[in-house]
């Protein structure tokens, strides 16, 4: 069990009481676009600052080395009903900490880890949590029901000879995620796809732990002594990196048919896409067997007993921003590598209104957010690696004032094909839609503070672990961008 927290002062209460306040000031008032979400994020932080300087150091692990929990970890999910086979929790420095790998012969084909539903940490309907439920506004749940599982999960971590303690132990203590970055580290992102949904984030949870803070904490005996921003912050990144639905009604209550959990052992494996080019990758697959009531993993390709192969699940489908801001890390070759940014028809481009009424014939907006993935030729492309929206306005602003009377006058049919990527069109529009593309791209590489040359070199000397993440994460977002500059030189 971990220590409680001395009690404050009286004049440590009052100065804590007042900072709290001042962040929910700052927190509830409206911010809109960049620049006002960061001055707002740098106040909030300011504030969160000064709080945890005031709020009682706990500590959410048992102080050892991970590794050295992991055979007291291994037993105990034994004992609860875990099968293994053939797999062990190992360091895996490369993917910033633990992870599963082979330790022995597994056949294709065989279910290498089972987890039966007993062991999946979920809010159950037991009287505790019965109580925080009803103190919770519904719309905080609905907004991000994973706080009820962390608010869950810190009341475990405190609690007296809690039955889960040697899972809890061996989590991490601190996380990648924008919770723990700081004022600088977030600057590192401006103008990526991940830099607004790490400022909302931030600004939703520092509100949040002011709500419970100032109504809920001294009405719940197990978090009166344990709740602190920073006790929350860890609780709140564990779930977000770690948490599953499940399929089935565990919590037995507002009609779910899915609920989240933490999946003990399971949940060691680090993420990866199955790569047919990378033979040492095994990625295991996984399902519920729901007439069973077990979570079970297994590996489609075989595994040598010669050496150890390290063993990953799939996350899920995400685009590389939402791995960084919801998972804390960059993913290689991710195969749903996306970038999302805002194109307009350009008012003073000539032909404007020929232009926007044949992207409405086309049923295509004249601005918006759209998205595309690295360059591909069209005849090569597999999956089309740019959005409808995105190819429609290229191929607009790039036609003649010819070609825009031919494609208003067609068959409808016939110019819808000037939506898919693939279509095969004269190669002069192509040229030009090309061109276009490669244009805006260069221009919208030139937004970023730096360059892609200049974040290559501060790979090279930057030792910071967050900060390191976040310029991998920009230079990749740089590298797509820069991939449609060079399908066709300008």
């Amino acid at each position: 069990m971990n220590a409680p927290a001395k009690a404050l002062s009286k004049g440590k209460v009052k100065e804590l009481n007042g900072l709290v306040e001042e962040l929910m000031q700052h927190g509830f008032r409206e911010a809109n676009g960049a620049d006002e979400l960061l001055a707002q994020h740098r106040d909030m932080a300011g504030v969160l600052d000064r709080i945890r300087r005031v709020e009682p150091k706990l500590r959410t692990t048992n102080g050892r080395p991970r590794m050295e929990t992991v055979a007291h970890f291994m037993r105990w999910a034994v004992e609860r009903g875990c099968q293994v086979d053939n797999v062990r929790v190992a360091e895996h420095a490369e993917y910033g900490g633990l992870g599963l790998e082979s330790c022995g012969p597994i056949p294709a084909g065989e279910c290498i880890i089972t987890v039966p539903r007993s062991m999946f940490f979920y809010v159950t309907n037991e009287p505790r949590y019965r109580k925080l439920l009803e103190l919770m506004p519904g719309a905080m749940m609905s907004e991000q029901g994973n706080i009820m599982l962390a608010l869950a999960l810190i009341m475990e971590r405190f609690r007296a000879k809690s039955d889960w303690k040697p899972y809890l132990d061996l989590l991490p203590d601190r996380y990648t995620t924008p919770l723990y970055y700081t004022t600088e580290d977030m600057a590192e992102l401006a103008e990526t796809d991940a830099f607004l949904p790490a400022l909302k984030l931030c600004k939703h949870i520092a509100r949040q732990y002011g709500f419970i803070r100032r109504f809920v904490q001294e009405k719940v005996d197990e978090l009166r002594d344990c709740f602190t921003y920073d006790v929350f912050r860890w609780a709140v990144s564990t779930v977000m990196t770690r948490q599953n639905k499940v399929p089935v009604n565990l919590a037995e209550f507002d009609g779910m048919d899915h609920t989240l959990a933490l999946i003990p052992l399971w949940d060691m494996a680090n993420h990866a896409f199955p790569d047919t080019s990378n033979e040492t990758r095994c990625v295991a697959e996984t399902c519920y067997n729901a007439t069973n009531e077990q979570l079970e993993c297994s590996l489609t390709r075989e595994v040598s007993d010669t050496a150890s192969v390290p063993i990953f699940i799939v996350y899920g489908t995400r685009t590389d921003a939402e791995f960084l801001v919801h998972n804390g890390f960059v993913c290689p070759r991710n195969p749903h590598a996306n970038v999302q940014k805002r194109f307009t028809l350009v008012p003073a481009i000539p032909l404007y209104k020929e232009r926007a009424h044949l992207l409405e014939l086309l049923g295509m907006p004249t601005t918006g957010t759209f998205s595309f993935g690295p360059a591909r030729e069209p005849a090569a492309a597999a999956t089309t690696p740019i959005s409808q929206e995105l190819i429609s306005l290229a191929r607009v602003s790039s036609m003649t004032a010819k070609e825009l009377d031919e494609y208003t006058a067609m068959e409808e049919t016939q110019r819808q094909t000037l939506r898919t990527y693939q279509a095969l069109l004269p190669a002069e529009l192509c040229a030009r839609t090309e061109r276009w593309l490669a244009t805006v791209m260069k221009i919208m590489l030139l937004r970023y503070p730096t360059t892609i040359e200049q974040d290559e070199a501060l790979l090279k000397t930057n030792r910071h672990h967050i900060r390191r993440l976040l310029i991998e994460y920009r230079l990749g977002e740089k590298q797509i961008l820069r991939s449609w500059c060079t399908l066709r030189e300008v």
